[in-house]
């Protein structure tokens, strides 16, 4: 029998494990679709949010825009012909997704234009040019 010295660091190794497990649940359990990955980047003039949406048909999602967020919805379909006891693996996620994504500047809604090809969902959006301070001269008396 071998001893091995105690180590109270070992043990927080074990824990932190743990705890970034369960906290990575939901990714791993619904293959990224709890919440798609998404880039949001700004051009001169447009904001632009791209989100990896693979497998999904165009008629099975939807987009909600307001002047600061956007919201993308959808649903994955299981495929019919697959009988329960057929299978030998499955992994991949079926049901429901949903992510709000808060713009880092205010946009126009109403002229957002958004495009979905090869799993990639893209919506491109206006930015609302800030406000310029109106400065007047005013006569001294």
């Amino acid at each position: 029998m071998n001893l091995v010295p105690w180590n109270p660091f070992r043990e927080w190794e074990n824990i932190s494990r743990e705890m970034s497990d369960l906290f990575s649940f939901p990714t791993r359990v619904f293959g990224g679709f709890a919440s798609p990955r998404v880039d949001v980047y700004q051009t001169e003039n447009d904001l632009v949010v791209e989100a990896e949406i693979p497998g999904v048909s165009k008629e099975d999602l939807e987009l909600y825009i307001d002047e600061n967020t956007v919201r993308l919805a959808g649903r994955t379909k299981r495929e019919n012909g697959v009988k329960d006891e057929t299978v030998c693996r499955k992994q991949r996620y079926y049901g429901s997704f949903s992510r709000v994504i808060p713009l880092p500047v205010e946009v126009k809604s109403d002229q957002a234009k958004a495009e979905y090809k090869d799993g990639v969902f893209s919506v491109t959006m206006p930015k609302v040019e800030p406000a310029k301070a109106k400065i007047s001269k005013i006569d001294i008396q």
